[in-house]
């Protein structure tokens, strides 16, 4: 038999002619899978495409628009299970409430801000989802640079824009609580200027012992997501007194605490009246 020249007979060669054709069989599997799958991604990506542009169903026609509307459906609602799955790991951390709202379409956050023990304001965020993420409406405080906030990262990286703006929202709220606390607690200090960020703070003392002269505190806040000043000034009708070397160390004082904690100390200390 060998001598007709039937060398497949070998067993060892029937083996290895046999594994060689299931792995032919099985590439060719696999390529026509990779082939299928790359036309269903085309596919989404246009879809995707569209639906941010958007797309209406009724607006296009033929075959695509059939392939196109078989998509829009499972597409919305693999986005709105990632956002919300992703939300939801990011309340357990961050301390984000979430609800579904228009039947999963929009969710509404809530960013609670809290000075130490104190709650302070709640403020809402409403995100539609049925068009890539777009803030649908809020209750932020204008003054807050919502809108370039979200420019910066809503789209691309949800959880960063999230804390970014509860330290903005956190930062406004503990500043604002302070200022209370000074009319509050220190009635003879006079609360002379701010704003609705609360970024400048003038506050206006009367000396101890000598009611006709005063001294003005200018705080300002350059850096929007802290609840300390970033810089202090001092001016006094006594054109000397700013430059004694105990009120100078009073700037030190309140880059270090709240503006209603250094009042106290200096009245404690019996600068101030």
């Amino acid at each position: 038999m060998r001598a007709l020249g039937f060398q497949s007979d070998d067993p060892e060669e029937l083996k290895k002619k046999e594994r060689l054709h299931r792995l032919k069989c099985r590439t060719l599997s696999l390529r026509m899978q990779r082939n299928k799958l790359k036309a269903q991604i085309q596919m989404i990506k246009e879809t995707k495409a569209a639906l941010d542009e958007g797309f209406s169903p009724d607006s296009n026609g033929g075959e695509n628009r059939a392939k196109c509307s078989q998509l829009i459906l499972p597409l919305l609602m693999a986005r709105h299970t990632e956002l919300k799955d992703m939300l939801k790991a990011h309340h357990l951390i961050g301390g984000y409430d979430l609800v579904e709202v228009d039947g999963g379409r929009r969710v509404c956050l809530s960013l609670s801000t809290a000075y130490k023990d104190t709650c302070l304001d709640t403020y809402h965020l409403e995100l539609d989802l049925t068009r890539g993420v777009r803030i649908h409406r809020h209750d932020i405080p204008p003054c807050i640079p919502l809108t370039s906030l979200a420019q910066e990262n809503l789209q691309t990286d949800l959880p960063a824009f999230l804390n970014t703006l509860r330290q903005h929202v956190s930062a406004l709220a503990s500043r604002l609580h302070q200022v209370k606390l000074i009319k509050e607690r220190l009635k003879t200090v006079r609360v002379m200027e701010t704003n609705s960020l609360c970024s400048v703070l003038v506050l206006m003392c009367k000396i101890t012992g000598d009611e006709d002269t005063a001294i003005l505190f200018s705080l300002l806040y350059r850096d929007p997501i802290r609840a300390l000043p970033t810089q202090v000034t001092l001016e006094s009708n006594d054109k000397s007194l700013p430059d004694e070397p105990q009120w100078k160390e009073t700037k030190s004082l309140f880059l270090e605490l709240p503006p209603h904690q250094a009042l106290l100390v200096l009245k404690n200390k019996g600068k101030i009246m």
